[in-house]
C-alpha cells in the first residue's frame, strides 16, 4: 500500500524512478523495490519522500478514486 502511494504521487509529479532516486541518493531499482513492496523505505527516507511530494502520511495510504 505504501509503495503504491509513492508510484502514484511519483506519477502525479511527472518523475521516473531514476529522478527520485537520484533526489534520494539511491538508484531507481531502490525506488522500484519500494513501489513493488519488496523492500519498504525506512522512516528517514519516507520522510524524504514526503518532503520531495509535500505530502502527508493519508497521501501515502489513500485509495485511488476513480
Amino acid at each position: 500500500m505504501i509503495g503504491a502511494g509513492i508510484r502514484r504521487l511519483r506519477r502525479e509529479h511527472g518523475e521516473t524512478q531514476q529522478q527520485l532516486g537520484e533526489y534520494l541518493g539511491y538508484g531507481a531499482t531502490t525506488v522500484a523495490n519500494y513501489e513493488s513492496g519488496y523492500r519498504l523505505p525506512d522512516l528517514e527516507t519516507f520522510f524524504e519522500i514526503a518532503l520531495h511530494y509535500e505530502a502527508e502520511l493519508t497521501d501515502f495510504i489513500r485509495v485511488h478514486e476513480s
